[in-house]
């Protein structure tokens, strides 16, 4: 296989993707660019007004974070697949008055506030091939988030999804998802998506898991001012029912609805995202504010004012359902990062009907107090709890291989046969 990836015939077949790419994506997107650009530069992007280095707020605040990490083949018995789910909360104090910023809450009190050691560990299983995958990731589902009632996680979702004329039950059942009703009424019944793969099971419940951690905090007696997950506020909504196809949608839209009744700000940040152009958005920043500006840029869509930008029509959700997302640059250093904010809480305490100046001041002192937590030199212009958080739940490889030997351990200790925990593919030397 390396002799051929040598070849000229390989360089030439990279040669032709590219060059297809170039004349196929680029081409149509730099159209599509070229419509919004003016849009962006005099409507959309903005500077961030940075506190002075010194400040001290009169009232410090809390901040919190979750971030969740995981490995889809912890231990593998014949058909039977053991994930591990990482997940952390952090809780950190602006903590000016102090002149010690962004100071940790005690571990002790976290824990007796959240009800669990952190980071948090989780295993899960399932056959594959017994159909049992719905019903395996129901039972976890309903352990992890501790859903009494699904209704409880259903609800929300309809109520923002139709500004309010589906408030109850029994709106429901006079509405057009009335014939789903049934479907509706357990965890189970909500994975309605068909095609169930390791991968897609794994990061289902890997998302489930940080939903559930950041429940947590809301419901505890820690009250945050910002709440801020890794992701985006993406729904994958089923094209038949119109619907989430999967319960995380529900359970995020539970966790905005939440977020609102507690005065919580929830944040979803992305370093990775599918925006597109955020390169060519950075450099009209730098071109207009000074290559050292921050920034940040709305990317809005159709029920905003003005509709959506061209170069996002195509893309798959963006912007996501509920959601108003943002690209944002606090440092030069790195490529543009993606915030969404809940929909329902952006047109309550940012959006000023039919005045874009207000508008902006709201936007700017939000993205000013984003700015401040995002300043320590180790991750400068990204927000400093989430840093801390995936620092405390990533799985290293290493970590992977000493949890495997342990698991290997534990099953000779049990007695399991040696053949069964094997890769299958030694018999074959391969």
């Amino acid at each position: 296989m390396l002799e051929r990836i040598l070849t000229k015939q390989f360089r030439d077949s990279l040669k032709a993707t590219f060059k297809d790419i170039q004349q196929q994506q680029d081409i149509r997107d730099e159209k599509e660019f070229a419509k919004d650009e003016q849009r962006i530069k005099e409507q959309l992007l903005d500077t961030v007004d940075p506190f002075p280095q010194d400040v001290v707020f009169d009232e410090d605040f809390l901040v919190g974070a979750v971030d969740g990490s995981g490995n889809d083949g912890l231990a593998l018995l014949d058909d039977v697949r053991v994930h591990l789910f990482s997940t952390a909360c952090v809780i950190l104090s602006t903590n000016t008055q102090s002149s010690e910023p962004f100071t940790p809450l005690d571990d002790t009190r976290i824990e007796e506030c959240l009800g669990s050691s952190q980071p948090h560990l989780e295993t899960f299983w399932y056959t594959g091939v017994k159909d049992d995958a719905r019903r395996k990731m129901a039972e976890y589902i309903d352990y992890i988030s501790s859903v009494s009632d699904p209704l409880e996680i259903v609800m929300p979702f309809f109520r923002d999804f139709t500004r309010g004329e589906i408030d109850s039950w029994n709106d429901l059942k006079d509405s057009k998802y009335a014939k789903y009703l049934s479907r509706l009424e357990s965890i189970q019944n909500l994975i309605s998506r068909v095609n169930l793969t390791n991968s897609t099971i794994h990061d289902q419940l890997r998302t489930i898991s940080e939903y559930a951690a950041a429940r947590k905090i809301l419901d505890s007696s820690i009250r945050p001012k910002y709440l801020l997950l890794d992701g985006a506020m993406s729904v994958f909504i089923h094209h038949i029912r119109n619907y989430p196809s999967m319960p995380s949608g529900f359970l995020l839209r539970e966790m905005c609805t939440r977020a609102r009744k507690e005065g919580v700000i929830l944040c979803a940040v992305s370093k990775t995202h599918t925006i597109p152009f955020a390169h060519r958005i950075a450099q009209m920043a730098a071109d207009v504010f000074g290559e050292t500006s921050k920034w940040f840029c709305q990317l809005p869509g159709s029920e905003d004012p003005g509709g959506g930008l061209h170069i996002t029509q195509s893309r798959t959700y963006i912007p996501p359902m509920l959601a108003v997302p943002y690209l944002f640059s606090f440092s030069r250093d790195n490529r543009p990062s993606r915030i969404d904010f809940d929909r329902i809480w952006w047109l309550e305490n940012i959006f000023v009907e039919n005045d874009p100046i207000a508008t902006r001041e709201n936007e700017k002192a939000l993205f000013r107090e984003l700015e401040y937590m995002s300043r320590d030199a180790r991750w400068y212009g990204y927000p400093v709890p989430l840093a801390v958080a995936h620092e405390q739940c990533k799985i290293s490889y290493q970590d992977i291989r000493l949890a495997r030997e342990i698991c290997w351990d534990v099953r000779q200790e049990m007695g399991m046969d040696e053949r069964r925990m094997e890769p299958q593919r030694t018999d074959f030397n391969l």
